[in-house]
């Protein structure tokens, strides 16, 4: 047995550390990769989804809830800014058209507000939730109503 100290090198503190940034930087790819496979999965199902009678009662349901309860507008759906034509700009600028920006059933969700809620008094509008990394992220879906009538 050798009382010798164990050696460290200027060399082993840079590879352990080269070694940590590539795991690090293989992580963030994983990761990426995943969001990215996620994110077209959702688009196609975007794309295809038909809204049933079943997701109008539950919608016509919690807007009741939330009138209830005092709020004067319901979040419908929440869905990442990636899926919109523009990436959510004219959503973010508040800009003339940007129902059509949404894609398959949210610009279907905006048919079925203009047909069959408009005509009873509710608004209709999105906003951005969130600005990960200073950038649109999640956009909302909004149904609102007036505090009072008349």
């Amino acid at each position: 047995m050798s009382d010798a100290p164990p050696t460290l090198t200027v060399a082993d503190l840079f590879a352990a550390k080269e070694a940590a940034q590539a795991r690090r930087r293989a992580e963030e790819a994983a990761a990426l990769e995943a969001r990215q496979a996620e994110l077209k999965a959702f688009t196609e199902k975007l794309m295809t989804y038909q809204i049933t009678a079943e997701d109008k009662e539950r919608a016509l349901l919690k807007i009741r809830r939330a009138f209830e309860i005092g709020e004067k507008e319901v979040m419908l759906v929440r869905f990442p800014s990636e899926v919109c034509e523009d990436q959510g700009r004219r959503i973010n600028n508040r800009l003339d058209g940007w129902q059509e920006t949404l894609p398959g059933v949210l610009k279907h969700v905006h048919e079925w507000w203009e047909r069959e809620l408009a005509p009873g008094g509710f608004t209709f509008g999105a906003r951005v939730l969130d600005y990960p990394g200073g950038m649109p992220g999640d956009i909302g879906l909004f149904i609102g109503w007036p505090e009072h009538l008349g």
